[in-house]
């Protein structure tokens, strides 16, 4: 018979309960923890070896479409290591978890995600000296003027595409529509022999970007390809890299050797990397100027004034900077509980579940950082949120965001949103006064909402500059959150393991086809 030792302290049994006991019980194991004020130290080391444990099985590799069990090991493992960080959380407070003196932010963000954030100038002088050999390629073989630009990518290597494109036309600099594609299967029809169509790919496998790359090759002879180089040692079976090799095609390389020092892990880091890649390669190869004028590399500016800002700006967003004169700490604890932070004991218990669904707002001038943010929150931070841009939701949301913030004010309902405001210079006149109104009438010491303002220096900035303020900034929030929300930023283990799923059906295939079927229901509603 196994004997259970009874003399053990209390927290030990609780500590242990946090791996092994239901997930039912796993909030009551969290709050007993973080209610034993005697223990704390001790409960504190507990946790730190949790979280290790945990953490080492969602580092291993990727679960194959048929290992069911690993995959759901990885995300147990998950939800232990959240009811772990959260119990810090309970314990020390937003300001002691993300204490770059403490080891919480080292342990939780085992990769070195926020460390990587701090390499941006080295994103921008490695890209930059990779788009313009590519671009002195390109213009060497084709002459012809650019008449439509079309960039095909998804997720995080679509994200920084809209953004560039998204800056070339709030700063009027050229005349050309810059499509960004986030498709499987594109309409051909807009593609002819005067289209500049680029393949974006973080991996160089995405199976969209290529199958898009099948769909349009023969539409147009100026392709480009960006995407990682082929790992030699494990070589896939198509990529863009092996396309590029076979079609002879212009190759804008990113940083694939782990010394790198602009290397990142994942694509949804690789936001500066890819965006400096783009709006170097345009300005290069020249495109018809716009009422703003043409799109230079004197214009971008990269080394005179954006390496500058972004030193200036990791010294204020940056781990080493405290809660207290950290805007963006500040801003992820308040879009995850709806608080504001006011220093040691801001986050009373009882408010640890209870938390909040970020609702972003923008012009549609500002769609593109808008929806990347959202991204960062879904895969760093592993929170819901929504986003919606004016001035299309100044006539309809607004009435939601009236009823929910009233109704939460008179105690019938409980509103589930905080409001986050991205502004900048880059808004339409009157639809920034209306934004200015709306905040004032509708949620004002009424509702729970922050504003981005992304206006950088004495003179405003210019498109370039407010983007990249604003992405930089948002992207050190998401990963702030991720932490604060219980989560490693790195790991994605349910997209990572779709995608072997979906390895395992071939493209036109039969069950692609039975997909296809038309006697659905139609309404499925599953409860759970």
């Amino acid at each position: 018979m196994k004997r259970h030792n009874t003399n053990r302290p209390h927290y030990v049994s609780l500590l242990q309960a946090l791996v092994d006991g239901s997930s039912q019980l796993r909030r009551q194991t969290v709050k007993s923890l973080v209610a034993d004020t005697t223990n704390r130290r001790k409960i504190i080391e507990g946790i730190k070896k949790v979280i290790e444990e945990q953490s080492g099985i969602l580092y291993e590799t990727t679960p194959e479409a048929h290992e069911h069990k690993k995959y759901e090991a990885m995300i147990r493992a998950g939800s232990v290591e959240q009811a772990a960080i959260q119990t810090a959380l309970g314990i020390l407070g937003p300001h002691g978890l993300l204490d770059a003196r403490q080891p919480f932010i080292k342990l939780v963000d085992r990769s070195g995600m926020l460390k990587r954030l701090g390499c941006w100038e080295n994103h921008i002088t490695t890209m930059k000296a990779e788009a313009l050999k590519t671009a002195e390629q390109f213009r060497k073989r084709h002459k012809q003027k650019v008449e439509y630009v079309a960039v095909f990518g998804v997720g995080g290597s679509g994200a920084p595409h809209d953004i560039a494109a998204e800056i070339i036309s709030n700063w009027r600099k050229s005349s050309i529509k810059i499509d960004v594609i986030h498709a499987d299967d594109p309409n051909p029809d807009y593609i002819n022999k005067n289209t500049l169509a680029i393949f974006c790919s973080f991996s160089g496998t995405t199976e969209e970007t290529i199958h898009c790359y099948e769909v349009v090759r023969e539409k147009t002879n100026m392709r480009v390809i960006l995407a990682k180089p082929d790992d030699p040692d494990e070589p896939p079976k198509i990529s863009l890299g092996k396309i590029a090799q076979r079609d002879n095609l212009p190759f804008i390389q990113l940083p694939a050797d782990e010394k790198h020092p602009a290397y990142v892990m994942q694509p949804r880091e690789s936001v500066c990397l890819q965006l400096t890649a783009t709006l170097t390669f345009l300005a290069s190869i020249g495109l018809e100027p716009g009422s703003g004028g043409r799109l230079t590399l004197d214009e971008l500016a990269f080394e005179e004034k954006i390496i500058p800002e972004i030193r200036d700006w990791r010294r204020k967003y940056g781990p080493e900077v405290t809660c207290k004169d950290n805007p963006a700490k500040q801003l992820a604890f308040f879009l995850l509980y709806g608080i504001d932070y006011n220093g040691e004991g801001s986050l009373p218990k009882y408010d640890l579940w209870r938390k909040r669904v970020p609702c972003i707002l923008a012009d549609r001038n500002n769609w593109a950082i808008g929806h990347e943010l959202r991204t960062q929150l879904h895969e760093r931070s592993k929170i819901n949120a929504i986003f919606y841009e004016a001035p299309e939701f100044l006539h309809n949301l607004v009435e939601s965001i009236r009823a929910g913030v009233k109704s939460s004010q008179d105690g019938l309902d409980e509103d589930p949103y905080v409001y986050y405001f991205i502004r900048s210079l880059d808004e339409e006149p009157r639809i920034r006064l209306r934004l200015d109104r709306t905040i004032e009438l509708v949620i004002d010491e009424k509702g729970r909402y922050a504003e981005l303002n992304a206006e950088v220096d004495a003179e405003r900035g210019n498109p370039l500059q407010q983007a990249l303020h604003a992405v930089y900034f948002n992207a050190h929030v998401a990963t702030y959150l991720a932490l604060l929300n219980g989560f490693d930023p790195l790991p994605v283990p349910t997209m990572s393991w779709l995608k072997n799923v979906m390895r395992e059906f071939e493209r036109d295939g039969r069950e692609e086809r039975e997909a296809q079927r038309a006697d659905r229901l139609l309404l499925a509603v599953a409860d759970s």
